[in-house]
């Protein structure tokens, strides 16, 4: 699927519920952000699928609930998206945030780096302190995130989110991704091959896992018996 700048573009949001995805609708009667939903928006003349995922970063979601909403996304998104926006609200990268960040990096696979941008929404709230100095200034985990992404981030404020400026600017970080993929999208086949690792990978930990509990549960039987010994040994 390749793209040039002025034909059609597939995106993918993806942030927790009421991080202000809902900025990017173009009019009010859009649907709820709670559903998962495609919608083809016009912005600056250029035809765009947005294809929302709600709370995929949500941790009360089940894996099984999560998975299925992954898979859902990119099937609709179908030959595949353009860009991932990972959607953050400004404020402090929680512990939960910086967990469930890196889970969908994993789910993803490596080659989902090439395609994201970070979006931080409520722009208000820097009160005066530019983009720039917030990320600089922010959480070690925050900036490794934004490293991961090849540095590609914008700030939206969502009491203007038809304002032309910030809408002409994001859309311009999304072309800098597909010209630098060659007008390459994200496909499904990445996404099954990112699967097959993470299946590998904690089939690994697994195996990892219990053979730490058998040389720790050998271990253990050994100071018991060794113990026991001694015991005999002081017995009259």
């Amino acid at each position: 699927c390749v793209t040039i700048p002025s034909q059609l573009l597939r995106i993918v949001l993806i942030g927790k519920t009421g991080v202000g995805k809902s900025a990017f609708k173009s009019h009010p009667s859009a649907s709820s952000v709670t559903k998962v939903c495609e919608k083809q928006h016009a912005f600056l003349n250029r035809q765009v699928f947005v294809i929302d995922t709600p709370g995929i970063l949500d941790t009360e979601k089940t894996p099984e609930e999560i998975k299925k909403e992954i898979v859902k996304c990119i099937q609709m998104s179908s030959p595949g998206p353009h860009a991932f926006l990972l959607v953050l609200q400004l404020g402090r990268f929680t512990r939960e945030e910086q967990n469930a960040v890196k889970a969908l990096q994993e789910i993803f696979g490596k080659e989902s780096t090439y395609y994201m941008i970070v979006v931080f929404t409520r722009a208000s709230e820097l009160q005066g302190q530019t983009i720039e100095s917030y990320v600089q200034s922010g959480h070690e985990k925050l900036r490794e995130l934004i490293r991961s992404c090849g540095a590609r981030y914008v700030v939206l404020d969502n009491t203007r989110s038809q304002n032309r400026v910030q809408v002409q600017k994001l859309i311009g970080k999304i072309d800098e991704v597909v010209a630098a993929n060659g007008g390459a999208c994200y496909t499904e086949e990445m996404y099954k091959e990112a699967e097959a690792v993470l299946q590998s990978q904690t089939l690994d930990r697994v195996v990892a896992e219990l053979q730490e509990y058998k040389f720790s549960f050998v271990e253990s039987l050994l100071q018991k018996i060794m113990i026991f010994q001694a015991k005999l040994k002081e017995e009259p």
